[in-house]
């Protein structure tokens, strides 16, 4: 599929603050979505709260997400990468504060939302920096590479977690949380430059809604936010559904449910290194689709090895489209960013928000659903995927 200018003339690279600061930015987004999860059970008992209220944990640090992605992607584009990353930052340490004291689930769930809120623009700020810098092709094997050495945090973000909650006490990772987002917030002060301003010296001031309708009226743009929306689908039912299947259901610790993530997170490890090395070199299109294969494959394997107990049957699926959207996401996010240059951080807030949009509601629907049946993960599942495969057709026919 062809895109409006994919190479047009970028700032200079130098411009880009140390490639680690981009990457702890990054990290922020992964290890707090899915880091706390293995406390889940134990927050139950500690605010004497139901379990489809502490789920509420994910869905409303989801939708704090979806919210923070909408508008602020916008103010990115509007007001500078730098002032918005930096103000988000230390609201997501406010938020980190509020969890950790939280002497019921409602003010917990608040602290989420906050916390929520301000993770939002680390989850797209760094990528659009990258963008803002580099062509479409180029930026697709940076942020690979980025978000390889990023992917440390989920690798052993949950494995933390659920030592954490078994052998101390789950206020600690709010804590700790609090604390790293400050001190990103100092780092970003003094080493992130403004990229914005080298891109577009004079750049028309429109609304968030008229930045929306032109992206949405680019074809390229739509097929390729179906197709994140349906890659990161799976992944986000599988964060609300396997703590509840892995240990309520099937009576596994949160310590086990952590240890087998890793396996997950290795799978998109490897695949961000795919995308890093590859991208560049045999193009974006090529990419997206070799690297659909093992997801769709993947898909298959949920539901053949549905009858078993053994984590193995979720986890080792769930490598495969965590290999697949390593591969993937980084050459869709960056041929979504460059349908329309100008809007490359609107663009990237709508399509993360759309994401986000999902599990928000595979959350809810599955706290309510899967007490009546594990199948029900299964079937989110394949819901997300039917999504992937609708973007998938129509970007086959548009070539």
């Amino acid at each position: 599929m062809q895109n409006s200018n994919p190479d047009a003339q970028q700032p200079n690279p130098m411009l880009l603050p140390p490639i680690t600061l981009l990457i702890a930015v990054s990290a922020l987004g992964p290890f707090v979505l899915n880091g706390v999860l293995p406390a889940n059970t134990v927050v139950m008992g500690d605010l004497e709260s139901s379990y489809s209220l502490v789920q509420l944990v994910l869905t409303v640090f989801l939708i704090a997400s979806l919210l923070g992605q909408l508008t602020l992607g916008h103010a990115a584009d509007t007001w500078g990468r730098r002032p918005v990353l930096i103000g988000s930052l230390v609201v997501f340490s406010i938020g980190g504060v509020v969890c950790a004291i939280a002497q019921s689930i409602e003010w917990l769930l608040l602290g989420r939302f906050i916390q929520g809120f301000g993770a939002s623009s680390c989850m797209f700020i760094p990528r659009t920096i990258v963008r803002d810098v580099y062509s479409r092709d180029r930026a697709a094997s940076v942020i690979g590479y980025m978000t390889t050495a990023m992917m440390i945090a989920p690798l052993f973000g949950p494995a933390i977690g659920g030592w954490v909650t078994d052998n101390l006490d789950w206020r600690f990772l709010y804590v700790g949380l609090a604390i790293f987002g400050f001190v990103l917030s100092l780092l970003a002060c003094r080493f992130q430059h403004e990229t914005l301003k080298e891109q577009v010296t004079e750049q028309e001031s429109i609304s968030w809604y008229k930045s929306a309708v032109r992206l949405f009226g680019e074809r390229a743009f739509v097929i390729y936010v179906l197709m994140m929306t349906g890659s990161v689908g799976v992944y986000y039912c599988f964060l609300a559904a396997a703590p509840y299947v892995v240990m309520e259901s099937r009576g596994y610790s949160a310590t086990i449910y952590g240890r087998w993530f890793i396996v997950v997170a290795i799978g998109y490890l490897s695949g961000n290194l795919v995308a890093g090395r590859f991208s560049q070199q045999v193009g974006v299109e090529t990419m997206i689709r070799l690297g659909l294969i093992p997801y769709f494959f993947a898909l298959l394997l949920f539901w053949i090895f549905s009858a078993s107990t053994h984590p193995a049957a979720l986890f080792v699926p769930m490598s495969m489209v965590a290999f697949s959207n390593g591969a993937t996401l980084p050459n869709m996010l960056s041929a979504a960013m460059s349908v329309r240059p100008e809007l490359s951080a609107t663009a990237s807030g709508i399509a993360g928000s759309l994401q986000i949009a999902y599990g928000v509601i595979a959350s809810v629907v599955l706290g309510v659903i899967l007490p009546y049946g594990d199948y029900w993960m299964f079937v989110a599942i394949s819901v997300a995927g039917l999504i992937c495969v609708l973007g998938y057709v129509k970007n086959r026919g548009a070539n």
